[in-house]
């Protein structure tokens, strides 16, 4: 018996380390759709959601509570992490929305894509897949941002979805995939938004996080907002969204997803006098 559980558990540990297979060309695959009907009528607000639905395993639950729940609905970008190609379909498809999504690898997870999707009812171009420097220890898994653009009545706005790595990573590899995230962004643009899974697991990594984006002019619009993970009765806010150029109507998450161990965190914003 011993032998058969030892062979058991040595095969178990393998599979679980076993490399990734990354998607290391800087173009692609890109995968982009268009089903909106048409662009909405610009308010004068922006409302942002940020989600990261586990291994793009509940789709179809996380359409109905994107359709269902009152906070949730009319979303001018949902930002999306951890999906693969039929969940990102289904969802814009479902939703009405338009799509540019990049995945960064295959995870031995599912052996499925994973990798991270903007949805917007506006018209996206420029897609773009912003590779993370440093790959996970434990199986080489490789992170990304996913960039995009829409205009908006007379205001452009670059967009990003983003997932950086765990704390298997270690703080100085992890700060500079930030730093890699923040050099694209730049200074340039008078708006951006950039919303995501930063695996922020301690209060002090998110005051890092917060300072590095400050030294760009982008603000935490989802301060406040609650905590977007739960373990063993603990809270921890993983996902966040900032912005440039922009001022914080309101914020929150949606507690009660079955779709995710991720809660979908939402902005409303308004334009700046400047």
């Amino acid at each position: 018996m011993f032998p058969k559980m030892f062979i058991l558990l040595t095969f178990l540990l393998l599979v679980a380390c076993r490399p990734i297979q990354n998607y290391e060309n800087p173009e692609g695959p890109l995968y982009a759709g268009a089903y909106a009907k048409s662009s909405p009528e610009f308010d004068g607000e922006i409302k942002v959601i940020t989600w990261n639905i586990r291994f793009a395993e509940s789709i179809e639950t996380a359409i109905a509570e994107l359709q269902q729940v009152e906070a949730l609905q009319q979303a001018d970008f949902i930002l999306l992490q951890e999906m693969d190609e039929a969940g990102i379909e289904a969802m814009a498809r479902a939703l009405e929305y338009n799509f540019i999504y990049f995945p960064a690898s295959v995870h031995t997870h599912h052996n499925k894509d994973f990798g991270n999707a903007i949805l917007s009812p506006w018209p996206l171009v420029d897609p773009q897949k912003v590779r993370l420097p440093h790959r996970n220890p434990k199986n080489q898994q490789m992170r990304i941002a996913v960039g995009g653009r829409v205009t908006i009545g007379d205001f452009d706005i670059p967009v990003y979805s983003t997932h950086t790595e765990t704390v298997w990573l270690g703080p100085q590899k992890r700060q500079e995939q930030l730093e890699t995230l923040l050099r694209d962004i730049g200074e340039d643009s008078q708006l951006v938004i950039v919303g995501g899974d930063f695996n922020t697991f301690t209060a002090q990594s998110i005051t890092d996080l917060e300072r590095e984006f400050a030294q760009v002019g982008l603000e935490r619009v989802s301060r406040g907002a609650g905590h977007t993970f739960e373990h063993s009765n603990f809270g921890f806010t993983l996902d966040h969204i900032f912005a440039r150029g922009f001022a914080v109507i309101d914020s929150g998450v949606w507690a009660d997803t079955k779709a995710s161990d991720h809660f979908p965190l939402w902005a409303t914003l308004s334009l700046t006098d400047g």
